[in-house]
């Protein structure tokens, strides 16, 4: 393709050209996706159930449940793991062997994060791993590199794949819905996902469960949603405009988080 416009980048939200993995589209046509993030604004609000009641539960990042033994929040965040929505680089694959028994139960990975210098390694462990995988093309998500970098003014819609779109790189949860929503599912049921704290990223907004600072890979690698690569703002912006859409806005259900940020289009 040569250009993408402002308005296709809405209608298309990963670009025009984007081509379907027609085997995953298959396993969830007409289905119901419940898509849940490790945010834990849902602790204590007893959603496992509805979670699991959706035909398909699709994991984002880290999940709080069935990975690494960690368990006891199943009665907010659901039991079920179909698909793991993750970006899967060179320190996500060091963290996540560590429970390969529970990776080989998952059924699909959706990678929606640019492979780029890592390509090689990732699909010699996919390989291993032997759990099907669907890649977001790196064109979709970064561009160009000759194109310009940020700062960027958004409302002038510069053409472009999504990080000149937005400016900076969107986080992989996104990016997972933007996927979605080129497939032929019924719904997506979007929780656990708080846009970083609608873009006011700290640690002490917990974003993450405290105890995966102290555990987990974030105490070596650190988290980088707050630095200039992302900018969950940008996100939050596109997303309303995907959202003001009619054919995304009735596949999308948010839950009572983010509800009250997008009501003026429901």
């Amino acid at each position: 393709m040569d250009t993408i416009n402002y308005k296709d980048m809405i209608t298309y939200p990963l670009g025009d050209d984007y081509v379907r993995d027609e085997t995953f589209n298959d396993m969830i046509k007409g289905k119901t996706i419940a898509y849940v993030g490790p945010a834990p604004n849902i602790q204590d609000k007893g959603l496992g159930d509805f979670i699991d009641s959706h035909d398909f539960v699709f994991r984002v990042g880290d999940p709080p449940v069935g990975f690494m033994n960690q368990q006891g929040k199943e009665k907010d965040y659901g039991s079920r793991s179909d698909v793991l929505v993750h970006s899967f680089n060179i320190q996500d694959i060091h963290h996540l062997s560590q429970d390969l028994d529970w990776l080989r139960t998952v059924k699909y990975f959706l990678q929606p994060m640019v492979r780029a210098h890592e390509t090689d390694i990732q699909k010699q462990w996919f390989e291993e791993i032997g759990v099907p995988v669907n890649n977001v093309p790196d064109h979709h998500i970064k561009g160009d590199p000759d194109d310009a970098e940020p700062p960027f003014d958004y409302n002038k819609g510069k053409p472009g794949y999504l990080f000149d779109y937005l400016g900076t790189l969107p986080n992989t949860g996104f990016i997972g819905i933007l996927t979605l929503l080129n497939y032929d599912i019924k719904s997506m049921y979007i929780t656990g996902m708080t846009f970083y704290n609608m873009g006011g990223w700290d640690k002490e907004g917990k974003c993450y469960f405290d105890e995966w600072y102290n555990q987990l890979k974030h105490e070596t690698y650190g988290l980088n949603e707050s630095s200039h690569m992302h900018n969950p703002k940008n996100d939050i912006k596109h997303f309303r405009d995907i959202l003001s859409v009619k054919k995304h806005r009735d596949k999308i259900i948010l839950d009572d988080y983010l509800k009250p940020y997008f009501k003026d289009l429901y």
